[in-house]
């Protein structure tokens, strides 16, 4: 048999004041500050949006993280929230009680709402529950907009959701009140939209990171430029799935001109630590008028499934942004058509930092991964490899473990199969696989003991 404990005198407070909206919207200005977030919270949860309009209004504390209260924030709240800071901007003379600045709609954990547990048992003074340290925290936070709104994410896609529509009206049609401060930025899918309109609402410095993600054209990149260049704290750059044109007549004169608009831009991004290419176009022969621009140096740079030339990989090989680079993968780049000296060269600049490196699917020979064999050795502060999907013999695949023995730090390496376990048409031969398993695995446990260890076919 089982009870339940009995309501408590403030739950029974606020259940009264929300089956009376008049007399919960009257009591606002002297309600007790600890009433305020477990009322709130109870008119999020039960919808009753003019209460919550007016309580943002009048919200008694500098952060209203809101999306901490739920994964999904829906439009009838979000409109009744926005409302409330209508309501509060729009007077002249705020009220001294009411201290709000910042709108949290991050979708992270939040302890602010986890604080009022219990709180009716408890003597809490304001200066105990009416604070919120991270809200000063963002170095562009204390302009003199009215209004700062949080945002961790903002996708933008061809159907984006009614919420971040609604959203972006509201904050376009306020964008000299308010400012937006938004963590991640992507772009998804053929846009209904000029970019350009969408990056006018938010503060460019605020921007960590974009991705590109769509099916755009290097002319629509270029409309992001101008834009690009104001994104001071930029931190990481994806570009994915970019692909020529076929609809189009070849202007190459003008593509060279966008090109040139897009890239130039990365010599303001002084904080650009992460760069990836993933499936685009416009790499071959271009390489170098990419990282010629970047200023400082990278931690991590990911160009995969993107075809480069022979004189892309010899300046790859000499960018003085590499010199510090943590993790590379150039998975997917083929490198049957480039010399053997290439990885070897790239690999020797790399031995001080590197930490993990993915050369998966590069259609690697013997004669190259022998190249790379001395300046791998010398890479002491590996933690992962991958080399899977490459065409190398079983005595080249022995050489390479061999090689590993400073390689102390290495918690997860993947290798291919080696070519003897197929036979004349591709297939696994499973006895021969085994056999060469045990082999290889002999041949690393007499030199150091490895962690996890993968050989795929």
């Amino acid at each position: 048999m089982s009870f339940r404990a009995p309501p408590t005198l403030q739950q029974l407070a606020r259940r009264s004041l929300l089956k009376d909206e008049a007399l919960a919207l009257s009591a606002l200005e002297d309600l007790p500050l600890h009433f305020f977030p477990p009322l709130f919270k109870d008119a999020f949860t039960s919808k009753q949006l003019n209460i919550l309009r007016q309580m943002v209004a009048a919200w008694p504390f500098p952060c209203l993280p809101l999306r901490a209260l739920t994964g999904t924030l829906h439009l009838e709240s979000l409109k009744a929230v926005l409302d409330g800071l209508d309501l509060l901007m729009a007077q002249k003379d705020r009220p001294t009680r009411c201290k709000l600045q910042v709108l949290d709609l991050r979708d992270t954990q939040h302890d602010f709402w986890n604080g009022w547990a219990g709180i009716e048992d408890m003597d809490c003074s304001p200066d105990v529950i009416g604070t919120n340290r991270d809200v000063g925290n963002h170095p562009i936070l204390g302009k003199k907009q009215s209004m700062t709104v949080l945002l961790n994410h903002f996708l933008m896609y061809h159907h984006p959701s009614n919420y971040l529509q609604y959203f972006y009206r509201w904050a376009k049609q306020r964008k000299d009140v308010i400012q937006v401060i938004c963590q991640k930025l992507e772009f998804w899918d053929f846009p209904t939209f000029d970019p350009r309109d969408v990056l006018e609402i938010f503060a460019k410095d605020s921007i960590q990171e974009v991705e590109i993600n769509t099916w755009w054209g290097v002319h629509t990149l270029a409309l992001l430029a101008p834009s690009l260049g104001q994104m001071k704290n930029l931190q990481k750059l994806i570009f994915q799935k970019i692909y020529e044109p076929l609809d189009l007549p070849q202007d190459q004169e003008m593509e060279a001109c966008c090109f040139t608009e897009i890239f130039s831009q990365f010599s303001k991004l002084s904080k650009l630590q992460h760069l990836f290419f993933n499936n685009v176009y416009f790499l071959d022969g271009r390489l170098d008028q990419v990282l010629r621009y970047l200023e400082s140096p990278l931690e991590r740079l990911a160009i995969t499934h993107c075809l480069l030339s022979q004189s892309d990989m010899n300046y790859l090989s000499q960018c003085p942004s590499i010199q510090k680079l943590k993790h590379l993968d150039l998975s997917g780049v083929t490198f049957i058509h480039l010399n053997d000296a290439f990885p070897g060269s790239l690999l020797q600049r790399l031995t001080a930092t590197l930490q993990t490196l993915k050369l998966k699917g590069c259609m690697i020979m013997d004669s190259q991964m022998s190249a790379l064999l001395p300046a791998l050795s010398q890479c002491s502060q590996l933690t992962e490899v991958n080399f899977l999907k490459n065409l190398l013999s079983m005595g080249i695949l022995k050489k390479l473990l061999q090689h590993t023995a400073n390689l102390t730090q290495l918690t997860l390496e993947k290798y291919p199969a080696p070519d003897e376990v197929y036979d004349d048409i591709g297939l696994v031969i499973p006895d021969r696989f085994v056999q060469c398993f045990l082999e290889l695995m002999d041949t690393l446990q007499g030199i150091r003991q490895p962690k996890q260890v993968y050989f795929v076919s």
